[in-house]
């Protein structure tokens, strides 16, 4: 047997064991509010284009629309300076009467927002999770959300996510950023959040390299492991360019990552993540709907 063989058949014995038949990992519709997220800056700033996008998203399978009425996008070579506050009342202005119909139409809806007055509000109008992508920074945001017993996503980041020392520092990425989320955890269980409401996501992009989100994406199954559901946001990321590059070298612009971003969205259900964040979803819906048939066929 070559070499080559060899190899083939010992990284066949390292893959990982297909998930039970009936797994099911949940699209959540990335819907941004904003004019200055990375990759659909102003699309849907009007309230009418951010309904019609919400209902577009549900009709192509996703089970929960994630609102942001501020971007998060954090510091470094890519976004340079990062993201820009938004005043309370202006988050509130943008997310508010699109969370209210979403909610009272009967879907299920998250904002992702550090703000505890904007997650107070959102709450009161019908979302059922918070998407804290300070990783629980804020206590009095953790008391809101123990006061409504909502869902609680805590995703890994440090500072304000910039991808530059000391906050891309680790001693070893999977273990630190877990240690992290735990921590987090207790402060939110401290606070009354029960653990079974909290979600964890490891903050892909987040005061992390390409390279050590790579290395959290290849781990998931030891965040998996950790007990609280998972959450992943590679969607359109630009870690996914760096090693998703055109055959000349050329690093896709956001628009053009959607082959990269289903490979993730891939390898975030196989390793048993419970939910993909995502901005393009029906295309991440038949990749699953596909990978799914595909595992049930390998278990008969």
């Amino acid at each position: 047997m070559s070499r080559g063989a060899v190899q083939a058949v010992e990284h066949a014995a390292e893959a990982p064991v297909p998930l039970p038949a009936g797994h099911v990992c949940e699209i959540w519709g990335v819907l941004n509010i904003t004019p200055d997220s990375f990759s659909d800056a102003g699309l849907f700033l009007d309230p009418g284009a951010a309904l019609a996008r919400a209902e577009a998203m549900l009709r192509e399978g996703a089970q929960v629309i994630d609102v942001g009425g501020e971007s998060s996008r954090p510091a470094g070579a890519c976004y340079g300076e990062g993201f820009s506050e938004v005043p309370v009342a202006e988050e509130l202005e943008r997310v508010t009467p699109v969370v209210r119909a979403l909610a009272h139409g009967g879907h299920r809806v998250s904002v992702d927002t550090v703000k505890p007055e904007v997650a107070r509000a959102a709450l009161h109008e019908g979302a059922q999770i918070i998407n804290d992508v300070s990783c629980g920074r804020s206590h009095e945001l953790l008391d809101v959300v123990a006061q409504a017993g909502s869902e609680l996503v805590l995703m890994h980041t440090r500072g304000r996510g910039e991808v530059e020392p000391p906050f891309s520092v680790y001693a070893d990425v999977v273990q630190d950023v877990l240690t992290e989320l735990e921590l987090a955890a207790q402060r939110a269980q401290r606070a009354g959040v029960a653990r079974s409401k909290i979600w964890f996501d490891p903050g892909l992009g987040f005061a992390k390299t390409a390279a050590q989100s790579l290395s959290l994406l290849a781990a998931l199954p030891t965040l998996v492991a950790a007990g609280p559901r998972v959450l992943v946001g590679s969607s359109r990321k630009s870690f996914l360019a760096r090693f998703g590059s055109a055959r000349d070298g050329a690093r896709p612009a956001p628009g053009e990552r959607l082959p990269a971003s289903l490979a993730s969205v891939l390898a975030s259900a196989r390793a048993g993540a419970q939910a993909v964040r995502v901005h393009d979803v029906a295309e991440a819906w038949q990749a699953l709907s596909f990978d799914r048939a595909l595992n049930e066929a390998r278990t008969r």
